[in-house]
């Protein structure tokens, strides 16, 4: 097996030769012939890229999520990298490496484990350790824990992004509570860990990462409060007031409404959870959108319509330096 050449690492004018999974695949008509318009993508990029030859017969081989190989150049349409394709054809079973086309997390999974495992552990309100041991003792449980993504595109968008996350979630929440010894750091705790449960099954992961039939019907705030409710009901005696306010916790952890979320926070735990979420979710994002920026030589981002501004992009990140 060939070593991989990465979308990254490509510059306009370079070859591209590799495997690639098709991200999109659009057969478009115009006046005096066709073309496929596609997305390429590998664990480290998404390029466009144009088929003009043969598109008519293309489109009935090629489909999103396919990996294919692909002959080409990096051109630009304007001012965007696109590939200029000379010839693709799917990819045969063992051609390719499928890790080549999925991102994982830039953390240590094993330290990351680490840190759920000690957070459980400091649980002190017996009912909460003894459900948070139920969950995280399991180990199939935490296989799905620590592979699934923390979303498609916005925050966390790879494997390992769901640990990542709701590590980071539940460390700020830890720290909060330090600071307000009146609100609850056993629950708020659980709760952080658990937030975005429903991710395991909301995402389909194979060579993309896309919403799994369940997780667009349902969505992951739904089914990861399900889970949890199933969850309290196999713990002997579990309190229902406590089961009540975890609940509380995870269908409000998206604050309002507008959001998707069925209801919005009304104990003093719950708007810690959802500024927690929001912090690391919106850095994790701010941060891929400066990178982003910077990859491209620019010193702004485009206009990103999620955040309604741009993200100034000059520094590297590192405490202290300006620009």
């Amino acid at each position: 097996m060939d070593k991989p050449i990465f979308l990254s690492d490509l510059r306009e004018g370079d070859a591209v030769s590799g495997f690639f999974v098709l991200k999109r695949c659009e057969y478009k008509e115009y006046e005096g012939g066709s073309r496929l318009d596609i997305e390429l993508a590998d664990k480290t990029a998404v390029i466009p890229g144009v088929v003009w030859d043969n598109a008519r017969e293309l489109c009935r081989e090629l489909s999103k999520g396919l990996v294919v190989r692909v002959e080409g150049r990096l051109s630009s349409y304007r001012d965007m990298p696109q590939v200029r394709i000379d010839s693709i054809r799917p990819a045969a079973e063992g051609e390719y490496d499928p890790s080549d086309f999925l991102p994982s997390t830039p953390a240590d999974v094993d330290t990351l484990v680490a840190s759920v495992r000690e957070l459980v552990n400091s649980i002190s309100d017996p009912d909460l350790s003894r459900l948070a041991l139920l969950i995280f003792d399991s180990e199939n449980f935490m296989k799905q824990y620590t592979r699934a993504p923390g979303g498609t595109k916005w925050h966390h968008p790879y494997l390992g992004g769901l640990l990542e996350h709701s590590v980071s979630v539940t460390r700020i929440c830890d720290f909060v509570a330090s600071l307000h010894p009146e609100l609850n750091r056993d629950l708020l705790v659980l709760a952080g860990l658990l937030h975005d449960v429903g991710k395991i099954r909301e995402f389909a992961v194979s060579t993309l990462i896309e919403y799994s039939d369940e997780g667009r019907l349902e969505g992951h705030i739904v089914m990861g409060d399900r889970f949890v409710r199933n969850m309290c009901d196999r713990v002997e005696n579990f309190p229902p007031n406590l089961r009540m306010l975890l609940s509380h916790l995870m269908l409000s952890h998206q604050g309002f409404k507008e959001f998707s979320t069925p209801v919005e926070p009304m104990i003093p735990e719950g708007f810690v959870l959802y500024y927690a979420d929001e912090i690391d979710s919106k850095l994790n994002a701010v941060g891929r959108i400066r990178r982003e920026a910077r990859e491209s030589g620019k010193t702004w981002s485009d206009f990103i319509r999620n955040l309604g501004r741009y993200i100034y992009a000059a520094g590297d990140d590192r405490p202290g330096d300006d620009g």
